[in-house]
């Protein structure tokens, strides 16, 4: 059916198997997942010119195997088609798998502690966590902004979610609590405080 489409020559129909599969990869992912490799090959050919779109796809694949490590690898290289938006399991998941990476990486930045070799936060997590942030400011979350930033030490999104609150005072005593309360590193809550 659908995956033989993944073998043809044709792009286009190449593009219009990977948008069907797309569509139906929460309920048939144990028949997608014997073409990851197909769906693979084309998320690395960066000339096929829907490379992301297979990246969702085998990122959607992957979570429903239970393998989340790859299933973030490749929502990173699904680009802006990770839309970090939708409210679905699968989303929160990476979310949550993306945050967590993220903070380990700052918190080690931040601290001086990166082992040799360190190459830096990848960009595209980076832009998943920040589209996060943005999300959280957006709804008006400004108390899960904080408490994001806090835990991944973004000084300059702990500011905007006091900022851009309505009740400043209240996010400042909010703020204060949560420093003196969940934070252990001494001169990272000082620097907060």
């Amino acid at each position: 059916g659908i995956i033989s489409l993944l073998d043809e020559p044709m792009p286009e129909l190449k593009v219009f198997a990977l948008k069907k599969l797309d569509m139906i990869v929460d309920e048939f992912w144990p028949e997608i997942s014997e073409a990851i490799e197909k769906i693979e090959i084309l998320h690395e050919d960066k000339v096929f010119n829907q490379h992301e779109l297979a990246a969702l796809v085998a990122s959607k694949v992957y979570y429903h195997l239970g393998s989340f490590e790859d299933s973030l690898t490749y929502a990173l290289g699904a680009g802006e088609l990770f839309d970090v938006n939708a409210r679905n399991e699968y989303v929160d998941t990476t979310i949550a798998k993306c945050i967590d990476f993220y903070t380990q990486q700052r918190v080690m930045e931040v601290e001086g502690t990166t082992p040799p070799g360190y190459k830096g936060i990848d960009p595209r997590l980076e832009g998943i966590v920040n589209r996060m942030f943005q999300r959280c400011l957006d709804d008006n979350q400004y108390r899960q902004a904080l408490g994001l930033a806090l835990e991944t030490r973004r000084m300059d999104i702990f500011e905007a979610a006091i900022m851009q609150s309505d009740d400043v005072a209240g996010m400042l005593s909010y703020a204060f609590q949560v420093a003196m309360s969940l934070i252990q590193n001494r001169g990272f809550r000082n620097n907060v405080l």
